[in-house]
């Protein structure tokens, strides 16, 4: 004689009040700590306005914030020592903190002067250099050292260059003919923060920002990038 068989229990198609409001907060948990994750993970540690007071930076006339922190004087070159381009005597060295924030760029300008860059805090940072010969340069600063990022970059003296923050570009072509630009940010929220060293000594009366109209015909097809890097007031 077989047994008597028993169909299986139905399933629970429903759960109790009890069971969806656990269910509900271990959710919402989940969710809620994966937002504030992503969002200690992307915000800085601290603000742009806080960087500036902190390191005591000023405005600077080719965009950005910056304090000289370092001014070797214990080596005085004079201008007869120097190259004709230099226009006055001058320190050994030079060495500065440059913030940038999204939403601004370093206007294109050329010194006589190798300049290093150096990367600290933040989000990378693109050097654009356009060369007599009509040739473009980018070099992205940061610590994404499997991208190709670097954390110090020296560009040549008397190269016309400029910054911007790399994510305020969505795309661009390497010879400069087409950019797309990111939509806008916080700039309280995403900056760059650098280092700047000058060898011989960094002087105002050397410094030449570009003008547009002058430098757009060394690279016609750049002529995109040259644009949103120009000082238009230059």
């Amino acid at each position: 004689k077989n047994p008597k068989s028993h169909p299986p229990p139905a399933p629970n198609s429903s759960l109790s009040p009890h069971s969806l409001r656990i269910r509900g907060e271990v959710c919402a948990s989940l969710v809620s700590g994966g937002v504030e994750k992503e969002r200690m993970e992307t915000a800085p540690e601290h603000s742009t306005t806080q960087v500036v007071a902190m390191l005591d930076l000023k405005i600077h006339p080719e965009g950005g914030f910056y304090n000289e922190t370092f001014r070797d004087s214990s080596i005085i070159l004079t201008k007869s020592q120097l190259p004709p381009q230099y226009k006055v005597d001058r320190p050994v060295s030079t060495a500065i903190y440059f913030l940038l924030p999204s939403g601004s760029v370093s206007h294109l300008h050329r010194i006589p002067c190798a300049e290093t860059w150096h990367f600290y805090m933040g989000e990378p940072l693109t050097v654009f250099e356009l060369h007599n010969g009509g040739e473009v340069k980018y070099t992205v600063l940061g610590t994404d050292l499997e991208s190709g990022q670097l954390p110090q970059y020296t560009v040549p003296p008397y190269v016309w260059f400029g910054s911007f923050p790399t994510k305020d570009v969505e795309s661009y072509s390497p010879d400069g003919s087409s950019i797309a630009l990111a939509p806008g940010r916080d700039t309280d929220r995403h900056y760059s923060l650098v280092g700047c060293t000058c060898a011989p000594a960094f002087q105002f009366q050397d410094f030449e920002m570009a003008k547009y109209d002058e430098i757009a015909g060394l690279a016609p097809k750049a002529e995109p990038f040259i644009r949103y890097l120009c000082n238009q007031a230059a």
